[in-house]
């Protein structure tokens, strides 16, 4: 595990600076149709699906550049599926963290890092094939 972070360690940087600058687009999104809306739900998933492209769009294009050409299209229907699971996956994860030790912040860390691991792997060898 520690050779393939060693060999990947640029590519796995850029996928978590993508993913930080989507998670903050996202709640800037949210946060401003919140604001002039007051519907919570659509500011939910209309930040959560604009921090998605974002995302697709900076995976595709900076953290796998070298990838296999692939339709749009698809490359980005597979990456929501991808992400969807992940967003379940870390769901479920915060949900047993949580009942084990109580910790509502070490559950959504484990969480977070176990999708996001997902995220990656997932999109690495089933979408770009890098």
């Amino acid at each position: 595990m520690l050779r393939f972070i060693k060999n990947n360690k640029f590519q796995i940087l850029r996928f978590i600076i993508v993913g930080l600058l989507s998670t903050g687009l996202n709640f800037l999104v949210y946060k401003t149709i919140y604001i002039f809306s007051s519907n919570i739900i659509f500011s939910a998933i209309f930040g959560y699906f604009v921090g998605l492209l974002n995302s697709f769009l900076f995976t595709s294009k900076w953290v796998f550049s070298n990838y296999k050409s692939i339709r749009v299209d698809k490359a980005f229907l597979l990456f929501t599926l991808i992400y969807v699971l992940g967003g379940i996956e870390m769901t479920i994860t915060i949900n047993v963290i949580y009942k084990i030790t109580e910790q509502h912040n070490i559950a959504w860390l484990f969480g977070a890092g176990l999708a996001a691991s997902n995220n990656y792997l997932l999109s690495k060898y089933f979408i770009f094939k890098t």
